[in-house]
C-alpha cells in the first residue's frame, strides 16, 4: 500500500499581500494558485500544501502570516462552506512558513463553475456552493423568450418602453473604434461581459442584449460603417461557439439558440439616420447547463495539482442532467410558422400565385395586368394583396420599369402590419426589396437588406420563402461582392445547397410542383455560375478567376441537371431558357479559355448563345436580360477579335508585321462564327 502524502510547496513574499493597487495581480495569482492545491487535495486524498515567505523585510511578521491565513480561509469558505472549511482544512504556521494541512473531501468541489444567471439587474456568477441540479435539470419554460420578440423602434434621444430585467439587457459602447479595437471585438470582448449574457439568458428563460441603449433607456445608437455588420455577426458566431453548450446541441445554431438584428435609428423626421443602428442579440433558452469557458475543478495527479478534463467533471458533477439523451432536450427555439395552412398555400403554391408566376416568366404582360386587377378586385384578404403585390414588384423590375416597382413595394409594406403572418412577409418584403435594388443596379444599401432577410429567414420554418431567399442570396451574392470585395455575405454554393435543402419542406399538391421544379432550375443555374466564376451579366466575381477543368465539369452537371429536369416534363419558362442561354454562353467561354487549339470554336458558340438569350430578352421584355445579354456579346465579341489577331500574328511573316493584313479582320461577328454552337 502506498503511504505517501501528496505535498505542494508554494514561494510567496508576504509583503505583497498588502492591499495596494502595485500588489493587487501578485496577490490574486498567489491566492488563485494556493486555493486550486487546496482544492486538488480535497477531490484527491489529501494532503499538505507548504507555503514558504521569501522575504526578510520587517514588515513580514506574524501578522502577515494572519492575514494570509485570513485570506485563504475567506476564500475557501467562498467555495466549500464553513463547515468543510472547518473540518477539512487546518493551518498551522511559524515564522518562516505556513502549513495546511487537507482532508479529503466526500464531494467533489468545483472550484468556479463559469455559469451565471440573471437577476433583476444584473447578471451573477453562480456559487460552487449551490447545487447545478436546478440549472441543468430544469425544465422548459412556457413563458421564454421568443425569436422575433424584440422591439424594433428606436427613436434617437428617446427613452424606450422597455427597462432591464432578466430577460433584458441594455448595453451602450460610448469609445469610438481604434486601430486596436473595433465595435465587433469591444462588443464580444470580456471586459463586456458578453458570454456572461449569453450564459445568463440561456440558463434562465432566454432573451434579448440590446446594444445602443443607455442604462437610463435613452436610445443612443451604435455607429456601424457599411458591411461591419458582417465582422460583427461573424464575431458574435465566434464568441458564442467558444462557450460550452450541452453535448446534445453540440454547436449553437444561429437562429435556433441565437440570432441578431440590426434596427435602424430613426431622427425626429422618423427617418433612418445613416449607419446608425440598434444591435439586438437574441439568446434562446437552453437545458442542460451552458458555460462561458470549462468549470475549474482540480486534482492531484502524480504529486501535481492538475485540472480536471471537462469530461471527467461532467461525468461527476452533472450526472443526472448534462448526460440525459438527445431525445428527451426539445429544441430551444420554435421557428415561426403560417397562422394556417391555406394562408399557407394561397402565398406559396396557390393556384392564383402559379397563374401569375407562369405569366411572369413567359413574359405576357398583358395577360399578367389583367389576372391582378381580377385578382384584387375578388379578395380582399391580406394574404392576397400582398401575394399580388409581390408578383407585381417581380413583373416590374425584370421589365425595367422601378417607378412602378417601387410604388408597389410601397404599397406592399402599408398591408404589411394588417397581415395575420406579418413576420413571413416581412421577410418576403426584405427580398422583393433587395431583388429592385439589384434590378435596378443600386448596390449601395444590398448587402445590409440581404443580411437582414437572411437573419430573418432562419427563425421561420423551411419552406417556399426560406427557398426563396436563399436562393436569390446565392445568385446575388457574386454581384455584391464583385462591387466591394470587403463585402462578405455568403458562399453562393452553400447557400443554392441550403435553398434545394429547404425546397425538400414545401407541402406541395401533386398538380402544384411546378412551383418547386422551376426553383430548382434556378438554383442549378446559379451553381453553374459560380463554379464557372462568373455571373450571368457576364460580370466576373474574382479578380483572377483560375480556369480550370474541374470548375467547367462542376459547371456542366449543373447546366444538365436544367436540360434533365426538361426532358423530364418540366418545360422551362422563357425568362429560365433566357438565363441558361447565357450560362451556356459563360461555360463555353471558359471552355475557350483552357481550350487554345479551339478557342475561336467556343468563343463562337458563346457569342451565339448570348445572341439567342439577348433575342429572346427583347422579344418578351426582359429588359434587365437584355443588358446581360449585351454584356456577353461585347466579351465574347473582344475576345474573339484578340483570337484572330493573335493568329493572323503567328502566321505573318516578319517583314510584313507592321501591316495588319486586312482579310483576316472581320467584317461583323457573324462572318467570324458563321452560326457555330458547339455543343455542353
Amino acid at each position: 500500500m502506498d503511504d505517501r502524502v501528496d505535498e505542494t510547496v508554494h514561494v510567496i513574499s508576504l509583503c505583497r499581500f498588502e492591499n495596494t493597487s502595485a500588489n493587487r495581480r501578485y496577490k490574486g495569482n498567489k491566492l488563485n494558485e494556493i486555493v486550486h492545491a487546496i482544492c486538488a487535495m480535497l477531490n484527491s486524498d489529501g494532503g499538505n500544501v507548504v507555503l514558504h515567505n521569501e522575504c526578510d523585510c520587517e514588515k513580514c511578521k506574524s501578522s502577515q502570516m494572519s492575514l494570509v491565513v485570513r485570506m485563504l480561509e475567506q476564500s475557501m469558505i467562498s467555495i466549500i462552506g464553513l463547515n468543510q472549511t472547518v473540518s477539512n482544512i487546518n493551518f498551522k504556521e511559524d515564522e518562516k512558513r505556513i502549513l495546511i494541512l487537507v482532508k479529503k473531501s466526500d464531494s467533489l468541489i468545483t472550484t468556479n463553475y463559469n455559469l451565471y444567471l440573471p437577476s433583476q439587474t444584473l447578471v451573477v456568477q453562480m456559487s460552487p456552493l449551490e447545487s447545478l441540479d436546478k440549472v441543468v435539470n430544469r425544465n422548459v419554460d412556457s413563458e421564454s423568450v421568443q425569436p422575433g420578440s424584440h422591439k424594433r423602434l428606436f427613436c434617437k434621444d428617446k427613452e424606450c418602453s422597455f427597462r432591464e430585467n432578466k430577460m433584458c439587457e441594455l448595453k451602450h459602447l460610448k469609445a469610438g473604434p481604434s486601430k486596436r479595437t473595433r465595435l465587433a471585438d469591444r462588443m464580444t470582448g470580456k471586459s463586456n461581459k458578453f458570454s456572461c449574457y449569453v450564459s445568463a439568458f440561456a440558463n434562465h428563460s432566454g432573451g434579448h442584449i440590446y446594444y445602443g441603449i443607455r442604462d437610463d433607456g435613452v436610445v443612443e445608437g451604435e455607429l456601424i460603417p457599411n458591411a461591419d455588420n458582417i465582422e460583427i455577426t461573424n464575431k458574435v458566431r465566434k464568441a458564442i461557439k467558444m462557450m460550452i453548450w450541452p453535448q446534445e446541441i453540440d454547436q449553437p445554431k444561429r437562429g435556433v439558440h441565437w440570432e441578431i438584428f440590426f434596427e435602424p435609428v430613426l431622427d425626429q423626421n422618423s427617418k433612418p439616420i445613416p449607419s446608425t443602428f440598434v444591435i439586438v442579440i437574441y439568446i434562446a433558452p437552453c437545458l442542460g447547463g451552458v458555460f462561458t469557458e470549462e468549470p475549474e475543478c482540480y486534482e492531484m495527479v502524480e504529486g501535481k495539482v492538475n485540472k480536471m478534463s471537462f469530461t471527467t467533471w461532467k461525468k461527476a458533477i452533472l450526472r443526472p442532467g448534462w448526460l440525459r439523451r438527445r431525445e428527451e432536450i426539445p429544441r430551444s427555439v420554435h421557428r415561426i410558422s403560417w397562422s394556417s395552412a391555406e394562408a399557407r398555400k394561397t402565398f406559396t403554391v396557390g393556384v392564383e400565385g402559379e397563374k401569375l408566376r407562369k405569366l411572369i416568366n413567359k413574359g405576357d404582360w398583358g395577360a399578367f395586368s389583367k389576372e391582378c386587377q381580377i385578382l384584387q378586385k375578388k379578395s380582399q384578404l391580406s394574404v392576397m394583396k400582398l401575394l399580388v403585390l409581390s408578383k407585381q414588384i417581380t413583373a416590374c423590375y425584370r421589365r425595367g420599369s422601378f417607378n412602378e416597382a417601387r410604388a408597389s413595394l410601397e404599397q406592399y409594406n402599408t398591408i404589411l402590419p394588417q397581415a395575420q403572418d406579418r413576420f413571413i412577409f416581412e421577410v418576403m418584403g426584405l427580398y422583393l426589396q433587395a431583388a429592385l435594388k439589384r434590378a435596378s443596379g443600386d448596390f449601395q444599401e444590398l448587402p445590409e437588406l440581404l443580411t437582414a432577410a437572411l437573419s430573418k429567414a432562419e427563425l421561420i420554418q423551411p419552406g417556399l420563402v426560406t427557398a426563396i431567399v436563399y436562393v436569390f442570396a446565392g445568385t446575388v451574392t457574386d454581384l455584391i461582392n464583385s462591387e466591394d470585395p470587403t463585402n462578405e455575405v455568403g458562399s453562393p454554393d452553400v447557400l443554392s445547397i441550403r435553398a434545394l435543402e429547404h425546397l425538400r419542406c414545401v407541402p406541395v399538391p401533386p398538380d402544384h410542383s411546378e412551383v418547386v421544379t422551376e426553383m430548382e432550375q434556378k438554383i442549378h443555374i446559379t451553381l453553374a455560375t459560380f463554379y464557372l466564376g462568373c455571373n450571368i451579366s457576364g460580370q466576373r466575381i474574382k479578380g483572377n478567376y483560375n480556369v480550370n477543368n474541374s470548375g467547367i465539369d462542376k459547371a456542366k452537371k449543373s447546366i444538365l441537371a436544367v436540360h434533365g429536369s426538361a426532358d423530364e416534363g418540366n418545360p422551362l419558362s422563357v425568362y429560365r431558357e433566357v438565363q441558361l442561354n447565357l450560362v451556356r454562353s459563360i461555360y463555353n467561354y471558359r471552355r475557350s479559355q483552357v481550350s487554345s487549339d479551339q478557342r475561336t470554336r467556343f468563343l463562337c458558340s458563346a457569342f451565339e448563345y448570348a445572341k439567342k438569350a439577348g433575342c429572346l430578352a427583347r422579344d418578351y421584355q426582359f429588359m434587365e436580360m437584355v443588358e446581360w445579354s449585351k454584356a456577353n456579346e461585347t466579351l465574347c465579341t473582344e475576345e474573339l477579335v484578340r483570337s484572330q489577331l493573335f493568329s493572323a500574328r503567328k502566321n505573318i511573316q516578319p517583314e510584313n508585321s507592321l501591316h495588319e493584313p486586312k482579310h483576316l479582320l472581320p467584317r461583323t461577328q457573324a462572318s467570324l462564327c458563321k452560326k457555330t454552337v458547339m455543343p455542353i
